[in-house]
């Protein structure tokens, strides 16, 4: 396979929650490919950090201080984007809140807060954004979601957020039918991330049947996929990244 066929054309990519973690791996694997990075987080000290660290990649990366629950805080951003002439072609809401209180631990700020930055953010951020897109005739909004959308889960507001954000995902085609933009999923199982407990993540690999949790830069080579010409008939799927976990059951102790 040639080059060309292998690499989608170079484009300008959002990443939302950029300051690391998860996105730290997405951001590697986009500037790997040639592609135009805006790192955007809560706070701009760690994205700018996060923008030098993809430069001295030999990458393009910009730092952008946005706060995703909050409707002005997106509309600031895109004028600091058209101040700098930058177009937005695609859209990686990776930005979360894991809150693992159960239901009747929570009061009504703190599951608002998790639905705000999991579900209402990432839909202003497309309804905002999505329409230059649209007038370029192409456009990929790929949301990271979690196999908590799936399944039972025990943390009820991450869950509930992570559900309402793939059906937004699934039900955004009507939206953007025959406008060159597609939408998708990806649901991550447990990610391997520095800030991970190791210990945890050696238990819980013994219940995964790859025998392994998901690396961040197994996640930034799917949203890579996602953006080439050889996905362009993809949309509105869920990409389950999990080892095996939502397709296996076990009742009994192997």
């Amino acid at each position: 396979m040639s080059q060309s066929n292998q690499q989608a054309a170079p484009r300008t990519v959002l990443v939302t929650g950029a300051a690391g973690g998860m996105a730290a791996g997405i951001n590697q694997k986009l500037i790997e490919q040639g592609h135009t990075v805006i790192c955007a987080d809560l706070i701009f000290e760690k994205v700018q950090a996060e923008a030098v660290r993809l430069k001295s990649l030999e990458g393009n990366a910009f730092p952008l201080e946005l706060d995703v629950s909050k409707v002005d805080s997106i509309r600031a951003a895109m004028q600091q984007l058209k101040d700098q002439s930058l177009n937005v072609d695609v859209i990686v809401n990776a930005a979360g809140i894991l809150d693992r209180k159960s239901m009747a631990d929570h009061d009504d700020e703190s599951f608002q807060n998790v639905m705000l930055v999991n579900l209402v953010g990432p839909f202003n951020l497309i309804r905002l954004l999505s329409p230059g897109m649209v007038s370029r005739g192409w456009g990929r909004i790929i949301n990271i979601s979690s196999i908590a959308a799936r399944n039972g889960y025990p943390f009820p507001s991450y869950a509930s957020s992570k559900a309402g954000l793939s059906n937004l995902t699934r039900s955004l085609i009507n939206d953007f039918w025959g406008t060159g933009v597609t939408v998708h999923n990806i649901c991550p199982g447990l990610v391997n991330t520095p800030m991970a407990d190791p210990h945890l993540i050696e238990n819980a690999e013994k219940r995964i049947p790859t025998g392994a949790a998901v690396q961040p830069e197994e996640i930034g080579q799917a949203v890579v996929f996602l953006m080439q010409d050889a996905a362009a008939s993809l949309n509105g799927s869920d990409f389950v990244m999990d080892g095996g976990v939502t397709s296996y059951f076990q009742l009994f102790e192997r």
